[in-house]
């Protein structure tokens, strides 16, 4: 017989990042006894890190806009991910996306607003929609938290000059530069982050705004949070999930769960032997934005249960810069800006760099593996460019003086002796810049096509004609900063089907076992639709499993609203 429970619960969730809150809250609300655990001392996950924006096709506040529909969406999915991802599974998502966000705002857990203007990753795609399906966490009063607060997994690398502010408003502020009127759409930063400089206030955006708001909802509703509680194993009894057994403050205890474990532990980015085994070995993690605590603990103990699993060579990645003695910095839309090229080892270009992070990453290791030396890459970018755009955390035309002495940002006073400093060929580097510059003020990237998408332009500055992508490099200094292959957490894990239960190799269920977020074989197969969409499936997975384990999930295949 198995030993007696310390712990008894409905629903067991392991990891208190975004899919695991969202999975707790809805478990909560269908009526069931949940209780969350996370193996670090904070809460959060990788999402506290993160822009916090989530990707819901057909959410509510697109019928403002022109509107969307599940079979648009599932349209673009299915033209990208292909037969790599069963189509039950994308069904669920596209069906049930709009609906966990409901909950969440209609309960209160959850105030977002549309990421303005942000279309898809692959915009001019069938079903890809313009505008609408990513949408992003409203700014949160910290001290609704309380003392929970303080136990907030924070960012490492704050934001330039401290400001908080949404994605949208930041988006704005990076304008101001070449269009000062940019300044009136995110007014609100400057009281804002006035009043937490004189009052010490904890105003919170991005990913923390959404997991203190989730938190926050938890706290509401009496939904119990363990923190340094690590799962050591689960426990299935006639191959059944039961339960689980967790090391909480260094000593053991089994929890028993009546409708099941949900496992929503993040992804192995922070677990090197696992990274060597099934990633490029171009990667590291030292190049992770990832939570720290994301070792792949729920996908090994699921495995160990009998689960298959699938996408492990693939990751969610992001190019970065290594700052010294800092975590590494994703470069999203610096790179959209014009005045500036990416270039290899050998002085030359190689992919557009406004293109979605995801596919810059792939291209840098598809170089690499050609021989052509790719990790590093190098922004290159000249004085204009910094004198009018943020980076790296620094305010437009503010270089700190520590960056230069260290090396993570080269500068020098032409073209060639940035290549000598750098190590790169400088007549290529030369020819490089001397063409580039041409295309730049012909407005057409003839080698890249940059500046051609919707979604490169949405990055650029709308105040440069004719391509708000380009301008070319003429204006000493010359700058270069180092480019790596990051990531914001791997993708592959415990393989799923559309109701989040875990999956054996032979398709058969594992009764009893759920999984979401990273530590499930992502629904977005090798495909990134947009921003949020590592976020919004996490979360949408996690209520399906919530309402699923409670008998309360209905008919993934219709669709809340009408097209």
């Amino acid at each position: 017989m198995s030993p007696t429970p310390d712990h008894q619960v409905d629903l067991l969730v392991i990891g208190a990042g975004a899919a695991g809150m969202t999975c707790a809250l809805t478990a909560s609300v269908a009526g069931l006894d949940v209780l969350l655990i996370e193996k670090t001392e904070f809460y959060g996950g990788t999402t506290a890190l993160s822009g916090g924006v989530l990707w819901v096709p057909d959410n509510a506040l697109m019928s403002d806009l022109d509107g969307d529909s599940a079979d648009a969406a599932q349209r673009y999915l299915t033209h990208n991910v292909g037969n790599r991802v069963a189509p039950a599974r994308l069904r669920a998502f596209v069906v049930q996306a709009p609906k966990m966000l409901e909950l969440l705002r209609e309960k209160g857990f959850l105030a977002v607003a549309t990421f303005d203007g942000f279309p898809d990753y692959r915009p001019e795609d069938p079903g890809a929609a313009a505008s609408g399906r990513s949408v992003e966490p409203e700014v949160f009063a910290g001290r609704r938290l309380g003392p929970a607060l303080a136990k907030l997994r924070a960012r490492p690398n704050p934001a330039p000059g401290g400001i908080v502010g949404t994605m949208t408003e930041l988006r704005h502020l990076a304008a101001i530069r070449s269009n000062p009127i940019e300044l009136l759409k995110a007014w609100k930063v400057l009281p804002r982050n006035l009043w937490n400089r004189l009052t010490g206030a904890r105003h919170l955006a991005g990913g923390a705004s959404l997991i203190a708001s989730l938190r926050c909802g938890m706290l509401k509703r009496n939904i119990p949070l363990w923190l340094n509680a690590a799962l050591d194993h689960l426990v299935v009894e006639n191959g059944i999930v039961t339960g689980a057994r967790v090391i909480r403050d260094g000593g053991a205890e089994l929890v028993g769960a009546r409708r099941g474990v949900v496992v929503t532990a993040g992804g192995f980015e922070h677990n090197q032997q696992m990274r060597d085994h099934f990633l490029d070995a171009t990667g590291s993690t030292n190049y992770s934005s990832g939570a720290p605590g994301n070792t792949g603990d729920g996908i090994r103990a699921g495995t160990a249960a009998g689960a298959a699993v699938d996408l492990m060579d693939d990751a969610w990645w992001a190019p970065s810069f290594l700052p010294p003695s800092q975590k590494p910095q994703i470069v999203i839309f610096e790179r959209g800006k014009p005045g500036n090229i990416i270039v290899n080892g050998l002085g030359n270009r190689f992919a557009n760099e406004a293109a979605p992070y995801n596919d810059l990453v792939r291209q840098m290791q598809e170089q690499q593996r050609a021989g052509k030396p790719t990790i590093p890459a190098f922004l290159i970018f000249d004085d204009n460019y910094r004198q009018r755009y943020p980076l790296a955390g620094m305010l437009p035309g503010i270089t700190a003086k520590q960056h230069l002495e260290s090396g993570f940002i080269v500068r020098a006073d032409s073209i060639p002796g940035l290549a000598e400093k750098l190590g790169v060929d400088a007549a290529a580097l030369a020819n490089t810049v001397e063409r580039f510059n041409r295309m730049a003020v012909a407005g057409k990237d003839s080698d890249f096509h940059r500046g051609e998408s919707a979604f490169d332009r949405f990055a650029g500055d709308p105040a440069v004609a004719p391509n708000p992508c380009l301008a070319p490099l003429i204006q000493a200094p010359f700058y270069a900063m180092r480019l790596y292959p990051g990531d914001l957490g791997t993708k592959g894990g415990l393989l799923t089907n559309e109701n989040a239960q875990v999956i054996r190799d032979d398709g058969s269920v594992i009764q009893g076992l759920y999984a979401a977020g990273n530590s499930s074989a992502s629904v977005m197969g090798n495909f990134y639709p947009g921003a949020g969409g590592t976020i919004g499936p996490a979360m949408t997975f996690g209520y399906i499993a919530a309402l699923h384990a409670g008998g309360r999930l209905d008919d993934v295949s219709q669709p809340a609203r009408s097209p």
